[in-house]
C-alpha cells in the first residue's frame, strides 16, 4: 500500500498510474546485515526502502567506505537507475528492512507521460546527487565526530523524533561506520559532555540538532 506519509512524491501520480506502479513491483524483506545492492550490479529496477535504514557504501582501493545512508522514504541509487549503467556503490541494510522494487519501464513510461511527476523526479535527483557529491568531496576528510553525527542525524529521519532508541549496539555503529568500538563510545561522549546529544544505554536524545548537521557537514 502506498500512503502519503512515505510516498510523498506519489501525490503527483493519480490512482490509475499508482495502480501501474504497484501491480508491477515487489516487496522485499532483508535481514539486518543483508546486502541490498552489491556494488557492480547493473541498473535495472528502481529500488525504495518503505522499512527500515539502509548503508550506502563505496569500496575503493581494497577499503569499503560508508559515505552515505538510506532510511525509510528515500531511493536507493535513484542517480543510477535511467542508464544501462552499472551501481557504484553497494547498499547493506542495518536493521531489518523491506525494498519495493519497482519496473524500470513502467517508471519511465509515468515519467514520460506526467510532466509534474517528471520535475518532481529530476528534482529529487539534483538534490540527491548535489547531497551525494559533498559527501564524497569530504568523505576521506570525514573523523569519527563527522560520520557518527551524520548516522545519529539518519537514524533520526527513521524515528522523525529528537527521542531515539538506538537499533544497533556500539560495536554494531562502530562496524558500519569503519571506526574501533572505542573511537564511538568517545565521541558520543564528547558529543553528551557539549550538550549535543543525551545517552543512556540505547536511549538517546538530541538536543543541539545544528550542531550535530556542522559536525556532520564539517567533521
Amino acid at each position: 500500500m502506498i500512503t502519503q506519509e512515505i510516498y510523498s512524491w506519489a501525490g503527483k501520480l493519480n490512482k490509475s498510474e499508482i495502480e501501474q506502479l504497484l501491480k508491477t513491483s515487489v516487496l522485499l524483506d532483508y535481514n539486518k546485515g543483508e546486502a541490498i545492492i552489491k556494488q557492480g550490479t547493473l541498473a535495472s529496477h528502481i529500488m525504495f526502502l518503505e522499512e527500515g535504514m539502509a548503508k550506502l557504501n563505496l569500496e575503493a582501493a581494497g577499503r569499503d567506505t560508508t559515505f552515505n545512508f538510506a532510511v525509510k522514504g528515500d531511493f536507493i541509487g535513484l542517480m543510477c537507475s535511467f542508464v544501462q549503467k552499472r551501481l557504484e556503490f553497494s547498499a547493506v541494510a542495518i536493521t531489518p528492512s523491506k525494498v519495493r522494487i519497482f519496473d524500470r519501464d513502467v517508471f519511465e513510461k509515468l515519467i514520460s507521460e506526467n510532466g509534474e511527476f517528471a520535475v518532481y523526479i529530476v528534482t529529487m535527483m539534483s538534490e540527491l546527487t548535489n547531497g551525494v557529491v559533498h559527501t564524497l568531496i569530504s568523505l576521506s576528510h570525514k573523523n569519527a565526530n563527522g560520520a557518527l553525527a551524520m548516522l545519529i542525524l539518519s537514524v533520526e529521519r527513521v524515528f522523525r523524533s529528537n527521542k531515539i532508541h538506538l537499533p544497533f549496539t556500539r560495536e554494531e555503529m562502530a562496524a558500519t561506520l569503519g571506526y574501533s568500538k572505542e573511537s564511538i563510545i568517545n565521541t558520543m561522549s564528547d558529543f553528551q559532555r557539549d550538550g549535543i546529544i543525551s545517552i543512556s544505554g540505547r536511549n538517546l536524545e538530541i538536543l543541539n540538532k545544528r550542531a550535530l548537521q556542522i559536525i556532520a557537514e564539517k567533521g
